[in-house]
């Protein structure tokens, strides 16, 4: 691993979005820019070697993009590190994949998880008690479900609970996975294409090419926990493929270089499959808004593209608008008077169209006879 240079890795943020400045800021004066950068880094390589591996024994993996988004809803609101909702992440596919829950219970397994995991990532003192946790979801668990719970995850992982993960090894990239070198072909690029001005914008200084790249590298480092198959790869080789997907993403000339390949032990070739899957699921939801319209209002030629055409969200807009429209309950409903006389208007003449008929018997009956 490259020793990454203090004075040169610094960067600024705008203080438009304070939350990620603070973050970033964090991460600047953080352990990784020290002088025991690189010892920390083998040590790290080393405890990953130990962490447990998913068997997909699990018949509750359905339940998993729920569980993520209520880890995420509760890292946002109580504003913990993203290492902590890794960790957390890391100790419920263990747990799932061991035990089958009820499903009632699965919300607990995972605030449980999320509470060890701030516990030792958090550098704030602040971390969240199980009862504020609890009323996000309205009160479902009791105190003793939580103690009990966490009691069961303790002695299942053994107390061995310090494992890095794709958030650690990111944070610790975030400051040296971008060169000046990096920031001056990118800029000798736009300026030989210039149609390459509309997709990729202009920065006026290396920091804030960096400080824009390292953002969204944080924000891919997420991608990695929706995606099932890299629930048993090394955090290291995630982190790896992290970076090359944000610079191939940013337009960066070169997806890797030696440089990378020093600073996180792995050759491009070691990197590309997963390059590949992280660009995708970027691109597929980092779609822009224009061309949702343009789908939108498209019509669709194979049935095919329903599938798509369900996941927007605009097209969810215009269904609530037109059920909106038409007041169909109110109009469908009478009141109870109104059934009855209706019932029993129905009935009357039901009754006297059954006194018409003989009446017309005997008249017919009366001709005959004369």
């Amino acid at each position: 691993m490259a020793k990454p240079a203090l004075e040169g890795n610094i960067f600024t943020l705008s203080e438009k979005n304070e939350h990620e400045r603070t973050k970033l800021e964090r991460l600047s004066k953080s352990q990784w820019l020290s002088d025991y950068a690189i010892d920390i880094f083998k040590t790290m390589k080393e405890s990953e070697m130990r962490r447990r591996q998913v068997f997909f024994m699990s018949t509750q993996i359905d339940h998993r993009p729920k569980l993520l988004q209520l880890c995420q809803l509760i890292t946002r609101t109580y504003k913990l590190s993203r290492c902590a909702l890794h960790l957390s992440i890391y100790y419920l596919d263990r747990f799932l994949d061991f035990y089958t829950i009820r499903t009632d219970k699965l919300q607990l397994i995972a605030l449980t998880c999320l509470h060890i995991a701030a516990q030792i990532e958090n550098q704030d003192a602040f971390v969240p008690r199980y009862s504020e946790m609890n009323r996000l979801i309205k009160d479902c668990y009791t105190a003793f479900e939580y103690k009990a719970v966490e009691r069961k995850v303790l002695t299942f992982f053994e107390f061995n609970l310090m494992r890095p993960t794709t958030a650690s090894f990111v944070e610790m990239f975030a400051c040296s996975f971008l060169t000046r070198d990096d920031y001056a072909s990118y800029c000798q690029q736009l300026d030989e294409l210039p149609a390459l001005a509309a997709s990729y914008p202009r920065y006026s200084c290396f920091e804030q090419m960096l400080a824009s790249l390292a953002q969204l590298l944080l924000r891919i480092s997420d991608y990695t926990l929706s995606i099932n198959r890299f629930c048993n790869e090394p955090p290291s080789l995630l982190a790896a493929s992290c970076i090359a997907a944000t610079r191939q993403v940013c337009g960066v000339p070169k997806r890797w270089t030696p440089y990378l390949t020093q600073l996180t032990s792995y050759t491009e070739h070691m990197v590309e499959p997963c390059v590949d899957v992280i660009t995708l699921y970027h691109y597929y939801h980092a779609m822009p808004a224009v061309k949702g319209q343009q789908l939108q209002e498209s019509n669709w030629p194979s049935p095919d593209s329903g599938f798509e055409e369900s996941l927007l969200t605009p097209q969810m807009k215009v269904v609530s608008v037109e059920v909106e429209a038409y007041n169909v309950i109110t109009v469908q409903l009478q009141s109870p008077g109104r059934q009855q006389q209706t019932a029993l208007g129905k009935r009357s003449r039901d009754n006297d169209k059954g006194d018409l008929q003989p009446k017309r018997l005997k008249m017919d009956q009366g001709h005959e006879q004369t």
